[in-house]
């Protein structure tokens, strides 16, 4: 299909050519035609390998091209950045037949090489991102796994509202840090209360969503919509959140999926003032504060998705064994610690 693009956009074969001019000519002329033949021939292989993929791991040709491409499309144009090697080894099989075939090793190598890198850079990235977020979870085991389990359900809500790939990976990496601000000692304490926090407690906790903001600033690795996402993520759709008072779709998408998700992921676990709730109980607060606390596009996605059972099981096979816990009587003994206010 490449070649009939080359042929289509009159591109001629190349011929053998002693002098440099006319080779530079040569490729000049068919320049259009080159980059034809590299587009279609990208496109061709990477939707045929996301296909085959998709279907060995039974999974959606949509998912996996988007993985293939990387988070902005920087993949695809990699490729097609290094696709010109093509014209050397052609240049180099006419000129000096199989023996022009080891010249072209080493920077094919060189590309191997910095693919891996990069890959390796980012999977470190990743999972020093975890190991922290681990860190800050382990002094409360009952909140231990929360963020993961967070940003997991939030790639779930997001992909199922039909974002985009590079904004479902934004909103994981802001899910995954959304309760960042918490490292610091102060909030353990009070993290453990069984009981409503006092105004002064409730004020200290509510600092940690400008502790997180201030911390994640100061690293350049971190895009402004997932520090956004973070710094919204307890905004209220009413206007009645923290910590700027934000209402509707003044609130970033990915704080008002992570807003939910939150919700969904402490109501779904044990806690020290209670038992976890029944998929019933929670999708029936979902639907009682729609449009007050959850956004409703958000709330539609979690509910027409399917996404609550599955993380349900999520929870069971890290939760931690709880001691005896009493049943939840009212939506305020629900979530005492969260916005949650029965109405």
């Amino acid at each position: 299909m490449a070649g009939y693009a080359y042929s289509g956009f009159g591109g001629e074969a190349l011929i053998r050519v002693d002098n440099l001019d006319l080779l530079k000519e040569q490729i000049w002329a068919d320049l259009l035609p080159f980059i034809a033949f590299g587009v279609v021939f990208l496109l061709v292989n990477h939707t045929a390998v996301s296909l085959a993929i998709a279907l060995s791991e039974d999974t959606e040709p949509r998912k996996v091209l988007g993985t293939l491409a990387g988070r902005t499309g920087t993949n695809l144009l990699y490729d097609l950045f290094i696709s010109p090697i093509a014209i050397a080894v052609a240049i180099l099989y006419m000129h000096l037949s199989v023996f022009g075939f080891p010249l072209i090793i080493l920077p094919i190598i060189f590309i191997h090489q910095a693919y891996q890198t990069i890959v390796q850079l980012q999977q470190a990235n990743r999972d020093l991102l975890t190991v922290l977020v681990k860190a800050i979870e382990t002094r409360d085991p009952y909140t231990s796994g929360h963020s993961l389990r967070v940003a997991s359900l939030a790639v779930r809500i997001a992909e199922s509202m039909g974002l985009s790939g590079k904004r479902v990976t934004d909103v994981e990496t802001a899910a995954m840090l959304h309760d960042i601000g918490k490292i610091e000692s102060v909030y353990t304490e009070i993290l453990g209360k069984p009981e409503d926090l006092s105004p002064e407690e409730r004020k200290v906790m509510e600092s940690h969503v400008t502790k997180g903001v201030e911390l994640l600033e100061q690293l350049s690795s971190f895009s402004k919509d997932v520090i956004e996402g973070v710094r919204a993520h307890h905004e209220r759709v009413d206007g009645k959140g923290y910590p700027r008072g934000l209402k509707g779709d003044q609130i970033p998408a990915a704080a008002r999926i992570i807003k939910v998700c939150d919700a969904i992921d402490a109501m779904l676990s044990d806690r020290p003032y209670r038992k976890a709730l029944s998929l019933a109980q929670v999708k029936e607060q979902l639907v009682l504060y729609s449009g007050v606390q959850f956004d409703l596009e958000v709330v539609k996605a979690v509910i027409d998705g399917g996404v609550l059972k599955d993380h349900q099981v999520e929870i069971a096979t890290d939760r931690p064994i709880p001691g005896e816990l009493s049943e939840p009587s009212s939506a305020k003994e629900m979530a005492p610690h969260s916005d949650l206010k029965p109405k």
